[in-house]
């Protein structure tokens, strides 16, 4: 019964566009480094949509 309430809850398309920018950050690091505009520019967006994630866990423990 909990495993359901978890898959309700749980926005999946949150997660997939964390999952996205994670391998899309991976690779522009592997290709370029980390001191490029673009690198810099995903890793801010993937900390906002990280604390977008964390903010609705909060929302539902609450």
């Amino acid at each position: 019964m909990r495993t359901d309430r978890f898959i309700e809850t749980e926005n999946s398309k949150l997660l997939m566009d964390i999952v996205e920018l994670r391998v899309k950050l991976s690779n522009l690091y592997n290709s370029t480094g980390p001191n490029t505009s673009e690198y810099v520019s995903l890793s801010i967006k993937l900390d906002c949509l990280m604390n977008e994630y964390f903010d609705e866990k909060l929302a539902q423990i609450v």
